[in-house]
């Protein structure tokens, strides 16, 4: 299907005019309860305070209902009835608010079921258990929020169910338990001031999230929340969302205050009924702040990559070109792309004969469906086989443009190549901007320098993870990386370029990389002299509440939490691939590869920490290929066994690529035996092994023990790397022939690997 009828058939389905955008209830109703008479005025203060948010800010229908001393219960159920009556209907959400006493009901008997109380001591009382049943007879869904003590109390019944289907409930503390009294640390002090942090922050207040912050032991709030929620339809939680004072589609829709550029890809080919789908989800759950979606542009990767090698549709762009590549690269590309062409007329040539489970007779298709080899070879084994081609056909484009002479010498070059529409549809552009801030360092960010909070003292990194976690003024928590320096001769001349280095370096890790690019988001860097150190300071991940390092879950990992067998493949293999793309796009070395230097972040609604994503830090010592290098004297046993042996010691040779893809060696045997490399030594060989004899051990452990725990290939792929030979005896300025040869050599032995899970 010609990907411009894919653009208007979809924004045909999205005509702004049929776009829906509201609030997902037509109707939010909020009743605000408080005693006529009670014995603290707080209580009544707080629920208008509740009230004025509800109806200023969310733009809610709000009344107050004041629980008269006489007749209390009649006249309390007589008004929610009358609130079920007007707003139970379908798409409506009714708001119950109470602030006030709670009654342990727990005498002569009682049950400790809901009691509302006007004092603290005697006076008027509702069994709010009574009327809360009523709920569940009515179609909108109900909110539950109760400031009393006891309030848990709520989600006990005598029969039946105590929260009805429709009914979420938020309470100020738990059953047997009294709450504190109006005040700057009241429940309902704290909910009020999380609804207008989510509101500003989102645009909305999810219930779930604010008991989730209430629950928090920073909130402010002392006592433990009771959240519970059992909606209909399999809906976890209701979420406030403020109705807009203009309702007016056609001035809403026109609006356009703000846009964004949202890739969206695909494992799939493009067919009528995935596009089907796609509209479906675009047009899901609209939200308020939406005021129109289009595509704009719809990229097949086949069509772009054949639009790049024939050289078509490109008009009078000047980005780099097919042609322009060296032989050896224009032949790599063509190879993989002949061979995608095949793959892609196999499966034509599959799709359009008789599927093997398509067999007459239902005996035929049950035995099609139990022979597994009958449905790997047919055509989701070609769809498979196309997918891992399309993959490395886009790795040897990238590699074969990234060694292009005049994208590495000439500025002007690479502003051009990043306007390129091909070069922009590939997803090239991340690497050309990496690379023009790397090579060109001109437009570099100054403000990025801060001044370290010197209140902190001398933090130090541990010797199991180099990064710490710090909480700076007016960035919040972050994480920093210190990088060490000794003094040098010509000192001034050489920190001056250091620092530079580093500044570099921050701008660099600012940007967003590629697409599986895990590092950090650079904030801000800062030097101290007086303790002979550089800092860069990472953004803290969002959502996460813990970190470790892979050198510290080696270490301390209990068996059953240790990552899978396919998981360890996949781990090495991402960050192989992390540094490839560094030396490529960059053409830095990074200087600091190891488990010390492997980070994983464990979320905070999550108990495991995520080995899907390893993210590379470590910059401590990153620099461009043929840049500064410190050549400091280092004689630590820890550090050294990740170091090539021309880098032990005082180094003989300035770091190169190949000497990061000898640490990577390190760390693919360390992942092998799960085992830190420096525990294959003896303490005497520790103190006086020399760096040759040192890799000829590593090499014969890695020989003896990984082929049994990882297979030949992983074997291969680490003894080749310690050996530093990867048959390349000429390169170009950015070793592109290297990096093939790695990609080859190397990552394709893992590859296999990471599928076993």
């Amino acid at each position: 299907m010609e990907t411009e009828v894919i653009k208007n058939k979809i924004n045909s389905a999205l005509d702004f005019n049929e776009w829906e955008i509201h609030n997902q209830y037509k109707r939010v109703s909020a009743l605000i309860c408080y005693w006529e008479e009670s014995d603290h005025a707080g209580f009544e203060k707080e629920s208008r305070s509740l009230g004025e948010l509800f109806f200023n800010d969310f733009h809610f229908e709000v009344e107050y209902y004041a629980i008269p001393s006489e007749q209390s219960y009649v006249k309390l159920d007589t008004r929610i009835n009358l609130l079920l009556s007007n707003c139970g209907h379908q798409d409506h959400l009714i708001i119950i608010y109470y602030g006030g006493h709670g009654d342990p009901n727990d005498e002569d008997g009682e049950e400790k079921l809901a009691v509302w109380a006007a004092r603290r001591i005697g006076g008027p009382t509702v069994a709010w258990s009574i009327i809360q049943p009523k709920f569940g007879e009515v179609k909108a869904e109900v909110l539950l929020l109760l400031d009393c003590c006891f309030a848990a109390q709520a989600a006990r019944a005598k029969q039946n169910r105590a929260i009805p289907a429709n009914v979420e409930l938020l309470t100020a503390c738990a059953m047997d338990v009294k709450t504190i009294l109006p005040g700057p640390h009241s429940f309902t002090t704290q909910l009020i001031k999380f609804l207008k942090a989510s509101l500003k922050d989102s645009g909305s207040a999810t219930i779930s999230d604010i008991a989730n912050m209430l629950a928090r032991r920073d909130s402010g709030y002392k006592y433990t929340t009771v959240h519970f929620s059992g909606l209909r339809d399999g809906k976890s939680t209701i979420c406030l969302e403020p109705f807009d004072t203009d309702t007016s589609n056609h001035t809403y829709a026109e609006k356009e205050t703000a846009w964004l550029t949202l890739r969206v890809s695909l494992r799939d080919i493009l067919t009528d009924p995935l596009i089907s789908d796609i509209i479906k989800w675009l047009k899901a759950h609209p939200k308020r702040k939406v005021s129109r979606l289009t595509v704009e542009n719809v990229v097949s990767s086949v069509d772009t990559l054949r639009c790049f090698i024939h050289d078509e549709e490109r008009g009078a762009t000047s980005g780099p070109k097919f042609e322009q590549l060296s032989d050896s690269a224009q032949q790599d590309v063509l190879t993989e792309w002949m061979k995608l062409k095949s793959l892609l007329a196999m499966l034509a040539t599959q799709l359009r004969s008789k599927s093997p489970l398509a067999e007459s007779g239902t005996h035929g298709v049950e035995a099609a469906s139990n022979d597994p080899n009958r449905v790997l070879h047919g055509p989701l084994a070609t769809l498979l086989e196309i997918e891992n081609n399309l993959v490395s056909l886009q790795g040897v484009v990238q590699r074969s443009v990234m060694a292009l002479p005049n994208l590495y010498k000439n500025r002007e070059a690479l502003l051009e190549a990043i306007e390129d529409t091909v070069m922009q549809d590939m997803g090239f552009v991340p690497l050309l901007n990496r690379r023009l801030k790397a090579r060109f360092p001109i437009d570099l960010d100054h403000t990025m320098k801060m001044n370290h909070d010197a209140d902190l003292g001398m933090v130090q990194p541990t010797e199991s993870q180099s990064l710490v976690k710090e909480e700076l003024r007016d960035l919040g928590p972050v994480l920093v990386e210190y990088k060490h320096y000794e003094i040098f001769e010509n000192g001034s001349r050489i920190l001056e370029q250091l620092e530079r280095q580093v500044m570099i370096l921050a701008n660099l890790l600012q940007s967003p990389g590629p697409p599986g690019f895990q590092t950090l988001r650079c904030l801000r860097w800062f030097h101290e002299p007086n303790h002979r150190r550089f800092g860069l300071v990472f953004e803290y991940p969002k959502g996460c509440d813990d970190f470790k390092s892979l050198n510290d879950i080696i270490i301390t990992t209990e068996y059953s939490k240790r990552p899978t067998l396919g998981q360890r493949f996949t781990i090495v293999k991402d960050v192989g691939e992390v540094m490839l793309r560094w030396h490529t796009s960059a053409n830095w070395v990074h200087q600091g590869i190891s488990s010390r230097n492997i980070y994983f972040f464990k979320s905070t609604d999550s108990a495991d920490y995520s080995y899907s994503k390893p993210y590379l830090v470590g910059f401590e010592f990153s620099r461009p290929s043929n840049g500064i290098s410190t050549n400091a004297y280092v004689e630590d046993f820890e550090l050294n066994v990740y170091r090539h042996p021309a880098r032990q010691g005082a180094p003989s040779e300035y770091h190169t690529k190949k000497h990061d893809l000898y640490s990577y060696g390190i760390l693919l045997l360390e992942v092998g035996i799960w085992t830190l490399v420096a525990n294959i030594f003896n303490e005497k060989s520790k103190t006086n092994m020399r760096p040759q004899k040192m890799r000829e051990y590593i090499k014969l452990s890695a020989s003896r023990r990984l082929g049994q725990s990882m297979g030949l290939s992983y074997e291969r792929a680490t003894l080749r790397c310690l050996d530093t030979d990867f048959g390349v005896e000429l390169d170009d300025a950015v070793e592109s022939m290297l990096a093939k040869a790695f990609q080859e050599l190397v990552l394709n032995e893992i590859n296999p690997g990471t599928k076993l899970d």
